[in-house]
This record gives C-alpha cells, structure tokens and sequence, in this order.
C-alpha cells in the first residue's frame, strides 16, 4: 500500500476512534444510573451510542458534500451579465454564470469523514454490545 495514503488514513481514523470512544465514555458516564443526575433515565447508554451514530453519520454527510451553487453574488453576477449583455454582445452573458456557479462545492472533507467514521464505530459498538 502507499505510504501517502496511509499517511492521510491513519489520523482520520485514529481522530474517528477517539472521538467515538469519548461519546461512548460520556454516554456511559451521563446516561448511568447515578443518583445525582438522573434517577430513572428514559434512555441507556446504548440507545444514545445508537442515536449519537446516526446523527455523526448524518452531519458527517452534510459537512462533507458542503455547500455551494447558485447564491445571492451568482444572481447579482447574472444581473450585472445581463445588464452589460445590452451594450456589448461580446461579453459573458448570465447563462455562462449559472452554468460556472451552478455547483461549486465547498466542504469540510475531512472533518466529515471523521464524523462517518466515528459514526460508523459507534454504530458498531452499538451492535456488538446488544
């Protein structure tokens, strides 16, 4: 395997896995049965690692496609294409501007691959611990 590539794969998991280890020890640690925080808790340990999975798993999703397209600059950029497309027939018109900004993702790759993964972990502790 390449060297570059373990390079970038092994923090990634590394963060994963600590980061699913700590949402596990604070689940463990606020969702147990103590007297000072909660008497009878309505959820345990383990259903909160299942729905801290899924939620990791969903905004890890959500921050790794990002943002992006058409926004408020995209349509004053069209206006002011199509405004100077009048005087001029040689310059971009709004078409061309849409097409460029139609989608232009800008996201946090790797934050959302850490939150996958640690997903994904948790969901398999979940699992392994049922």
């Amino acid at each position: 395997m390449n060297k570059d590539i373990l390079r970038i794969l092994i923090p990634l998991f590394a963060a994963s896995l600590i980061l699913a280890l700590a949402t596990y020890t604070i689940n463990l640690w606020l969702f147990s049965t103590q007297p000072y925080l909660i008497s009878r808790p309505y959820l345990s340990s383990t259903d909160m690692v299942f729905f801290d999975g899924i939620i990791f798993i969903l905004s890890g999703v959500l921050l790794f496609l990002g943002s992006g397209g058409i926004s408020r600059t995209s349509q004053k950029a069209a206006l002011l294409a199509s405004a100077t497309k009048v005087f001029d027939e040689d310059t971009i018109g709004p078409s061309e501007i849409f097409r460029k900004d139609a989608w232009k993702p800008k996201g946090f790759t790797r934050t959302g691959l850490i939150l996958m993964i640690a997903g994904i972990i948790l969901l398999v502790m979940y699992f392994a611990s049922i």
